[in-house]
């Protein structure tokens, strides 16, 4: 089983590096990108879907 995380990026006011040091600090979490899609419009808006795995219990 896992969990999921949405996050938006952005691409007109970050530069690159900035939403790119996101999400590798994301993927250090055990967060996998799974896709990134673009808003209605296409232009500047990405939303970027993640998930991991859920952590056993104890």
């Amino acid at each position: 089983m896992f969990e999921y995380l949405t996050r938006q990026i952005n691409t007109g006011r970050k530069k690159p590096q900035t939403y790119a040091e996101e999400l590798n600090a994301l993927g250090r979490e055990g967060w996998e990108l799974v896709a990134v899609t673009p808003d209605f419009d296409g232009e500047h808006i990405l939303t970027a879907f993640l998930k991991r795995p859920l952590k056993a219990a104890h």
